[in-house]
């Protein structure tokens, strides 16, 4: 085998061992002490996709936590909110403050029991591109004085591209 085979070769397994890590986008937690590449899959365009789950520290043997999903909805942000707000009625869930925002999104504060737990959800959509983007706040109703806040404010820092 010459050596212009031999090179070739080397540097065609260097670049595949490289290649994932120049497309994947990295995700900095520096108060954690850590970075983590995210998944460099595109999201099934005809499924849901919990992208991202946040958890705090569990107390009351719950973690509070904000999961963020990109669904696909071709549809308004108002018909999101009235089939939201019938998931709701058929949960048998009280939404205790909503909002619209612009043409394209939509805040929602709500309680309501799931897993005999009694819990408290802030949640925020965006519809852009045939896409809803939708992160959830959820704790605990026992929680919710002292996370209430903290889960608030991350739900609303959500930005769709």
């Amino acid at each position: 085998m010459n050596h212009k085979t031999i090179l070739f070769g080397v540097a065609a397994l260097i670049s595949l061992a490289t290649f994932p890590q120049l497309k994947a986008a990295t995700i900095d937690l520096p108060l954690y002490g850590f970075q983590i590449d995210a998944f460099d899959v595109a999201p099934d365009p005809g499924r849901t996709t919990t992208a991202l789950i946040l958890c705090l520290p569990v107390t009351d043997q719950f973690a509070p936590n904000i999961n963020v999903q990109i669904q696909p909805y071709t549809e308004t942000i108002k018909d999101y909110v009235a089939v939201s707000k019938g998931q709701f009625e058929q949960l048998k869930w009280k939404v205790v403050s909503e909002k619209l925002i612009g043409d394209n999104e939509w805040s929602a504060e709500y309680t309501g029991q799931q897993q005999g737990n009694d819990l408290h959800f802030y949640s925020r959509a965006i519809s852009k591109n045939g896409k809803v983007y939708l992160a959830t706040g959820t704790a605990k109703e026992s929680q919710w004085v002292t996370v209430g806040d903290t889960l608030r404010q991350h739900v609303d820092s959500l930005k769709a591209d």
